[in-house]
């Protein structure tokens, strides 16, 4: 790997299959870029210098290995994996992978680093996906590997940091707003992966991603906008895959636009502490699909809350939860 500020080199995309047609091998998105199929994703970058981005699941962990091995790739050779946030369903397949392959380099924003650094909330992460790896091996018939004892950030990562790896072009965007870790990477300037940046694409929606913030809505509505302004052919999520197509990608951002503001209206309904715990729960039964079914109810319940939440902020309404 090297740091350079040479252009992106402009590898070729091919038509392959879509996310869905066969959960846990690893699909073709472009030229040396494959996607980890099912509900919970992670990328694998081949070619000389294999790197990963998200950090999945720990029980996606034999998965990803098995799937490497499919397709020729020693996990022995990868060079780095990319954490674009630190929730609990994005770190736990890397941290395995870490403790097993020591040499593999951990790339993380600075706020990703200080989280994982603590100990009580490394252990709040093991617990939150202790719960969502069981009720996905219970669906998909898996077991549940011991969870990894830490994940170390070997480099920190900044805004507009550009790195190369086997002739891949990366450059790094700052996309804080879902959490205040969260970045996205700009591969060879044509594939954009955001992780969860854009919220939650429910059941792959031509309707765009539902929005999911849990730090700040003013910094998600910057860092969409900032996202929406990057070219690319492929867009990237961290559930659900990968959408093709620079109209489709357009009118997967419109559409993310419009559920934003279906939200702030509903939301903006809220008068008391009663509305906001009403409009919570309903909500989270809403949202208990997809993906999200695999979240323990409590977690997924109290998750809801805090999007709630922030939305009263940025509507200037959060003395409603004075007394929450």
């Amino acid at each position: 790997m090297v740091r350079t500020g040479r252009p992106p080199q402009h590898h070729g995309l091919r038509r392959v299959a879509e996310v869905g047609e066969g959960k846990g091998r690893l699909i073709p998105v472009g030229d040396d870029l494959f996607c980890l199929d099912g509900a919970f994703n992670i990328y694998l970058l081949g070619g000389e210098e294999p790197v990963l981005f998200e950090g999945g699941l720990s029980v996606q962990y034999p998965l990803l290995e098995e799937a490497m091995e499919d397709i020729g790739v020693d996990p022995r050779r990868i060079k780095g994996a990319f954490i674009l946030h630190t929730h609990a369903d994005h770190v736990m397949a890397v941290a395995k992978l870490k403790a097993q392959y020591p040499q593999i380099k951990v790339y993380a924003s600075a706020e990703a680093k200080k989280t994982l650094e603590k100990e009580r909330v490394w252990q709040t992460i093991m617990e939150a996906e202790r719960g969502i790896s069981q009720a996905v091996a219970l669906k998909e018939g898996l077991r549940v590997p011991e969870g990894a004892a830490f994940l170390q950030v070997d480099e920190v990562l900044s805004d507009g940091a550009s790195l190369e790896f086997g002739g891949h072009r990366l450059e790094v965007i700052a996309t804080a707003g879902h959490s205040p870790c969260s970045i996205s990477v700009l591969l060879d300037g044509r594939v954009l992966l955001v992780s969860d940046a854009l919220g939650g694409w429910l059941f792959r929606s031509p309707e765009g991603p539902r929005p999911s913030f849990f730090w700040s809505l003013e910094d998600y509505i910057s860092s969409a906008r900032r996202l929406e302004r990057v070219p690319c052919d492929v867009l990237c999520f961290g559930h659900n895959g990968f959408i093709r197509g620079r109209e489709r990608i357009k009118a997967l951002f419109e559409g993310h636009w419009r559920n934003l503001e279906a939200l702030l209206q509903e939301v903006s309904r809220v008068k008391s502490l009663e509305d906001y715990e009403r409009l919570s729960k309903d909500f989270a039964v809403r949202w208990y699909v997809d993906f999200l079914r695999f979240f323990p109810w409590e977690f997924h319940l109290q998750a809801v809350r805090l999007l709630v939440g922030r939305t009263l902020e940025y509507l200037g309404k959060d003395a409603i939860l004075e007394g929450s």
